[in-house]
């Protein structure tokens, strides 16, 4: 089955997380993507521990089926190769500051004057405008000041990077927003991806009940209601319930033989009560015994699982969500589903398929040997 990206051809200027998730979807579409490293090590997560046979298992897990070359474009050669490059190709996606690619005579303007048709991804820490455009940044940053640690109970670190792969999803839907475009228009498109605006949308339910309700502290869902809270179970464990709607809710009430906390559970002034019952409750049992009990009352409840457990998660399992494969790692299928599940394809070396790109680009072999010669380029 041909994949809806086949024949699109992506030039890879990224490094890290955000740029390595999305064009690992957009490889998983059908996409080549062509990864260029600079020389002196290429991406950072490459050498970035845990390592795996001498190699960054962050980087194996977002790089598969990708091509690496490297290439240096600090030299005005090596420039000119990428522009070479982006004469024929459909996308460039980078994460460099904001102008950083102007002044290496590689910007969107030079780019888009070689091929028109060219969609030009740039994924920022705080965007290409504003007063934040230069201020250097990570996750930890992005989510501290969209104000999704200022929601929580006891602000800490996340478990999960909301704003870097937050940041790849806008990536990969402006991009085939773009090609789509460029079907009925001809042209390409410049994309600005903010990390830090990525992380805006999670707060849109508390910004609307802070706005209505004159509440700037905490929405419902950090942990003022009782429907849907965190508890700790009689052997130490953590468990969840989120059941908002009242059905999920009246199901949890008659599963536990307690029809009396039904009725006016969404009230504000009910919820230190409600709290404080429900601690009591949970406290009684082990998770395993909540489990069995409350899994099939269909009330919206669920274990609070460490990584080992979730490894191996029967719906995972299931629908064949991780795949374990390079050196005994788990490998993430793309949650975008189109058609059967991909092949899944090594992992590349450094600057492994430097002389195949380059030849493919019209490059002879007498040619790639002068760029190495001169440091350009190592094949």
């Amino acid at each position: 089955m041909t994949k809806p990206l086949q024949g699109i051809r992506v030039l890879d200027l990224t490094r890290l997380l955000p740029g390595g998730v999305a064009t690992l979807m957009l490889a998983d579409l059908g996409a080549e993507i062509i990864k260029i490293e600079a020389p002196g090590g290429g991406d950072y997560a490459r050498w970035m521990p845990p390592l795996i046979d001498e190699q960054g298992a962050y980087f194996g897990a977002t790089n598969r089926g990708k091509q690496s070359i490297i290439l240096n474009l600090k030299d005005e050669r090596g420039q000119a190769v990428l522009q070479r490059m982006a004469a024929s190709a459909d996308v460039l996606i980078e994460s460099n500051r904001p102008g950083v690619l102007d002044r290496l005579n590689v910007g969107y303007d030079t780019l888009k004057a070689i091929n028109p048709r060219l969609v030009f991804c740039a994924l920022s820490g705080w965007g290409a405008t504003g007063p934040y455009a230069q201020r250097s940044g990570h996750d930890l940053n992005y989510i501290s000041e969209a104000g999704l640690l200022g929601e929580m109970n006891s602000p800490q670190p996340f478990g999960g990077q909301v704003a870097d792969l937050g940041s790849a999803y806008a990536a990969v839907a402006g991009i085939c927003a773009a090609l789509f475009g460029r079907e009925r228009t001809g042209e390409g498109a410049f994309l600005d991806i903010s990390l830090f605006e990525a992380a805006l949308p999670f707060m849109t339910i508390s910004w609307v009940e802070a706005i209505s309700a004159g509440d700037h502290i905490r929405g419902r869902l950090s942990g003022k209601m009782a429907c849907y809270n965190v508890y700790t179970t009689s052997d130490g464990q953590s468990v969840t319930l989120a059941a908002l709607e009242p059905k999920f809710w009246t199901n949890f009430c008659t599963a536990i033989n307690r029809p009396d906390l039904i009725e006016g559970y969404e009230k504000p002034e009910r919820q230190r009560y409600l709290l404080a019952e429900l601690e009591q409750i949970f406290a009684l049992k082990t998770a395993a015994e909540w489990a069995a009990q409350l899994e099939p009352a269909d009330c919206c409840f669920s274990r609070v699982m460490r990584p080992s457990e979730a490894l191996n998660h029967p719906q995972i399992e299931a629908r064949r969500s991780l795949e374990w494969t390079w050196s005994e790692m788990p490998v993430i299928h793309s949650p975008i589903r189109s058609g059967d599940l991909p092949e899944l394809a090594p992992v590349p070396g450094y600057g492994e398929h430097t002389r195949a790109v380059l030849l493919s680009f019209g490059y002879t072999e007498a040619e790639i040997d002068e760029l190495t010669a001169q440091g350009v380029v190592q094949a």
